[in-house]
């Protein structure tokens, strides 16, 4: 008697095992991709973000994804730091993680610069110089991060090939003429005591029979 309700228990859970088994087959692990680039734009209010696809010189390809702040975990590649996506900013390299056929979903994770919004500085003024080839400019600055400046003249570096330029009122990156005598904004960083440019937005360009340069830009899709 005992060895047939021995052997009736390991029907049944032979039984369940068979039945749950297709169950786990059926279930397929998603794939992850991780997607380089670097931002063009980002609106946290809209929960957008665009980036220029790493590999993709000149005016590049871009993708736009979607982003919020309790869904999206932004960290620096050491995961060192506490980043949200308000420290996110325009010219700044990102790697997205991506879901295989889900690239309309809502980015989960982002691995991003060692940099809080608070290491962002603006500078604003007249352009004096711009050398795209050199990557340098000076700015005769007469605000620095909301202080008014006394005509300030300072020095900077950029990427020609990954500085993001915007034209305001607008807060999509173009493709512009930059050239002395323009007024501009800059947003920087400072790296090993060097001010990199990351994102420049022209606000009153004027007539100036200066050589023009040329700044290589992303245009939006």
């Amino acid at each position: 008697m005992k060895v047939n309700h021995l052997k009736l228990l390991v029907g049944i859970c032979a039984g369940v095992l068979f039945s749950v088994m297709p169950v786990y087959a059926s279930v397929s692990i998603p794939t992850i991709s991780q997607v380089p680039g670097r931002i063009m734009w980002v609106d946290v209010k809209l929960g957008q973000l665009q980036i220029k696809l790493n590999g993709t010189p000149g005016t590049g390809e871009t993708k736009d994804y979607r982003i919020t702040r309790y869904e999206t975990r932004v960290k620096d590649p050491s995961d060192k730091k506490f980043l949200t996506i308000d420290d996110l900013r325009p010219g700044e390299n990102i790697t997205l993680d991506v879901v295989d056929g889900q690239e309309d979903k809502i980015i989960e994770k982002i691995v991003a610069e060692s940099l809080e919004a608070s290491d962002f500085q603006v500078a604003s003024g007249q352009l004096q110089a711009i050398d795209p080839q050199a990557g340098t400019l000076s700015l005769q600055e007469n605000m620095r991060n909301g202080v008014v400046e006394a005509d300030n003249q300072s020095n900077f570096l950029f990427d020609p090939n990954n500085v993001v330029v915007f034209q305001n009122p607008s807060t999509q990156p173009v493709a512009l003429v930059l050239k002395a005598g323009d007024q501009v904004q800059i947003q920087f960083v400072m790296k090993d005591e060097k001010q990199q440019v990351y994102s420049i937005t022209l606000y009153a360009p004027q007539h100036s029979t200066t050589t023009t340069v040329t700044t290589t830009t992303s245009t939006n899709n």
